[in-house]
């Protein structure tokens, strides 16, 4: 069996999302590799899941084993390493739905939700559906990428509109889809490249 899980970019309108199926036996930092490559991210910054609201919940994370814990200091929250958390101890049943926090800063929340899982075994995630462009990394979070797109959607555009839209690697009269636009298959190679160079490791 494996897991299938919809990713989708909260506040993007219309929405961006992904659906994956991932194997049966997979953490949630392969999984934070696969939602970095279906989403276009580049992996430049930290992450977590959480079990409810972002920050202010249970959270699965990287976990440094050479942190100190002085003890007096009482977590509020417990923290669960995604290098030793499976995927099934979460979503065989136990939760409709968790968020996927990257960069702390920009703020990209993704709602992770789990379907029935397939029959099928998988060796290498792959991507079976998904709408719309990722955002560009380090663009700033959802609204200034929101208003990235607005900006493109101009007929006239001001001098410093222009000269930040050609900062984000976007040529004149060429448009956001054209550029960042979702492929399928484009990702799918993405995926089996980076898994099958992990696994020959």
């Amino acid at each position: 069996m494996s897991h299938k899980l919809k990713i989708t970019l909260e506040g993007s309108d219309p929405k961006i999302y992904r659906t994956v199926v991932v194997p049966e036996k997979f953490t949630f930092h392969e999984l934070h590799y696969v939602i970095q490559n279906v989403m276009n991210w580049e992996n430049y910054h930290m992450y977590q899941f959480n079990v409810g609201r972002p920050y202010s919940s249970d959270s699965i994370k990287l976990i440094d084993g050479q942190r100190e814990d002085f003890g007096f200091f009482q977590k509020r929250y417990k923290e669960y390493d995604a290098g030793e958390t499976f995927l099934s101890d979460f979503f065989n049943g136990q939760y409709k739905k968790l968020t996927y926090v990257y960069d702390f800063g920009d703020d990209w929340f993704h709602t992770i939700t789990p379907f029935k899982k397939p029959m099928e075994e998988v060796l290498i995630p792959k991507c079976i559906n998904g709408e719309n462009a990722a955002p560009i990394e380090d663009c700033g979070g959802i609204w200034d990428f929101n208003e990235i797109l607005e900006i493109l959607g101009k007929k006239r555009k001001t001098a410093e509109e222009k000269e930040m839209i050609e900062s984000y690697g976007i040529p004149k009269g060429v448009t956001y889809d054209q550029v960042y636009g979702f492929n399928i298959d484009k990702v799918n190679e993405k995926l089996t490249k980076f898994f099958q160079s992990e696994n020959s490791m």
